[in-house]
């Protein structure tokens, strides 16, 4: 068997094609890597002001002379309000217009634990237009890794442990869902257990769906093979 290539076949007659699912499952958890790299990325920088302001705890702590430290921490602050970002806040509670806290809003909202904004991102649940939340999401656009609703809503989901292949929660409800489970109009779902008017799973392979994510995701078309 061989994987059909993008000359062989048109994306619309893909689902003429023999499905494997195997192929389709891999391809999915290399497209949910990526996605892990965003997030983390995100998180890094939802913990960059905590982690400063530990390290300028230590610092002082441990009798260390911060001044060169603050000079740096100051002179970051200075470019920011030189490009024109005057609003930004760092607080257990914040609320600004660009807002890093244990519980932040904002127009750009970053909450270590609850996050909500135009553009937010939470540690454990976020709320926005763009939002990302590690274990809850809600939001025109969202990303998270246990439950996540929006327009477009993309879950991660978790490795089950101790269990090679098996992956629990990442639930997605939207328009267009992507996820381990996943339920919309036009759904990618890595496991059976997902619905859709329109899926590309394991189970199912309506051509609409095919079609749609195909085209965002062009590496799910080696799931279509014929005979070599």
């Amino acid at each position: 068997m061989s994987a059909i290539s993008k000359k062989q076949a048109k994306t619309e007659d893909l689902h003429n094609y023999p499905f494997d699912a195997n192929i389709f499952r891999r391809t999915f958890n290399r497209y949910v890597q990526r996605f892990k790299t965003i997030f983390l990325t995100l998180v890094f920088l939802i913990c960059a002001p905590f982690i400063a302001y530990a390290i300028a705890w230590y610092l002082g702590e441990a009798r260390v002379d911060t001044t060169g430290f603050f000079d740096l921490w100051h002179a970051i602050g200075s470019l920011l309000l030189d490009w024109g970002f005057p609003y930004i806040n760092y607080r257990p509670i914040s609320l600004e217009m660009i807002s890093f806290g244990m519980l932040s809003c904002g127009v750009i909202s970053m909450g270590f634990h609850v996050s909500c904004g135009i553009i937010s991102v939470g540690g454990f649940v976020s709320c926005g237009l763009i939002s990302v939340g590690g274990l809850s999401s809600f939001g025109l656009i969202a990303l998270g890794g246990n439950n996540v609703y929006g327009v477009i809503a993309i879950a991660i989901g978790n490795k089950k442990p101790f269990e090679k292949g098996v992956y629990m929660n990442g639930k997605a409800f939207g328009v267009i869902a992507i996820g381990r489970q996943a339920h919309g109009v036009y759904s990618l779902s890595y496991g059976e257990e997902g619905e859709g008017t329109y899926q590309f799973s394991p189970k199912r392979q309506d051509p609409e769906a095919i079609a749609l994510f195909t085209s965002w995701f062009k590496k799910f078309k080696n799931a279509f093979v014929s005979p070599s």
